[in-house]
């Protein structure tokens, strides 16, 4: 439950949206539900946050209904609102179909809905019956399933000379992605990396230009395109060693919650990760225990692992490589 100024309404037209992004469903006009868990709690304290910087007011609670029919009310509403979702979605793929059998296929319509989709996914908690439908219309769309990762056509490659000795600034109470994303950053980006947290992204870059925002809600360097952080710095930065996809696999798994139960180990791994942020209240001691983790897991590698010769979340796209 949340309640901002009047004015200036930037902030509340922000908070709207984002709680539009977290999938967060309206109820009775007073607040604003998602089902209980760790990540949904971490969303909803970063956007409390968020919320009082801006001059408003915000309470978070765990709440719990007095019988079935309340839970399933809450249930239908939650998959109601996403099958609305992927109505739209199925319904916007319906003209693009037609274009793509003339001359010229609208390739960035169908990539903005392809990204559409994948987040649609990542919020749809109750399996919202529509869904299904709206992946086989876009899906049709698509020369090969696989396309599904793909990001944008044309992207510049950076380079890790201009990244050396910055301060990364991410949320507080990091987990899988953010434990991943500092141990590449350390390893293969920045290893004088410093690592320090922010409950918002203007936080995140005031004075100081050289800061580097990462996992953050508006970050360049965040979730895109249906991928995890871990596998935006992987892109972003061309990062090819042995064992990085397979890594990310597991990351992007657990981070997104996809496909985790066909990788044996994903449940030991966020199970050592949730353990972990209980243990430690401090979030830097937190962090560094979190690259530890990732450091030996990926050290336990199986030896077909191998050296990754593609990006993940990846298919086939040009990139443009910055010049010195």
């Amino acid at each position: 439950m949340f309640q901002l100024p009047t004015h200036p309404t930037a902030a509340r037209v922000r908070t709207w949206r984002q709680l539009q992004r977290l999938g967060a469903l309206p109820v009775r006009n007073s607040g604003y539900a998602l089902p209980l868990a760790d990540a949904a709690r971490e969303d909803f304290e970063w956007l409390r946050a968020d919320i009082v910087a801006a001059g408003g007011e915000a309470m978070l609670f765990v709440a719990s209904t007095v019988d079935t029919a309340a839970d399933d009310e809450l249930r239908a509403a939650f998959r109601a609102a996403r099958d609305a979702d992927f109505e739209q979605v199925r319904k916007a793929a319906a003209p693009l179909g037609r274009a793509r059998r003339g001359a010229r296929a609208p390739r960035r319509e169908i990539r903005a809905l392809v990204d559409r989709l994948a987040h649609l996914d990542s919020i749809d908690f109750f399996s919202a019956p529509k869904g299904p439908a709206a992946h086989a219309a876009v899906r049709a769309l698509l020369q090969a399933p696989e396309e599904l990762t793909m990001t944008t056509e044309q992207e510049t490659v950076l380079r890790t000379v201009d990244y050396q000795r910055r301060t990364w600034v991410t949320r507080p109470r990091p987990g899988i992605d953010r434990f991943a994303s500092a141990w590449l950053i350390r390893r293969f980006i920045d290893p004088a990396a410093k690592f320090v947290f922010a409950a918002s992204l203007e936080a995140a870059s005031a004075g100081n230009r050289r800061a580097v925002p990462f996992d953050m809600f508006g970050a360049e360097f965040g979730h895109v395109a249906g991928g995890c952080t871990f596998e935006t710095l992987i892109r972003r930065f061309d990062i090819r060693a042995p064992g990085i996809a397979w890594l990310a696999r597991t990351v992007h798994a657990l981070d997104l919650k996809a496909g985790h139960d066909e990788i044996p180990e994903a449940a030991a791994l966020g199970r050592l990760v949730e353990g972990l942020r209980q243990v430690h209240a401090k979030d830097d001691v937190l962090l560094e225990r979190g690259i530890d983790v990732i450091e030996a897991y990926h050290r336990s590698r199986p030896a077909d692992a191998g050296a990754d010769s593609s990006r993940p979340t990846r298919s086939g796209a040009r990139r443009k490589r910055r010049t010195s």
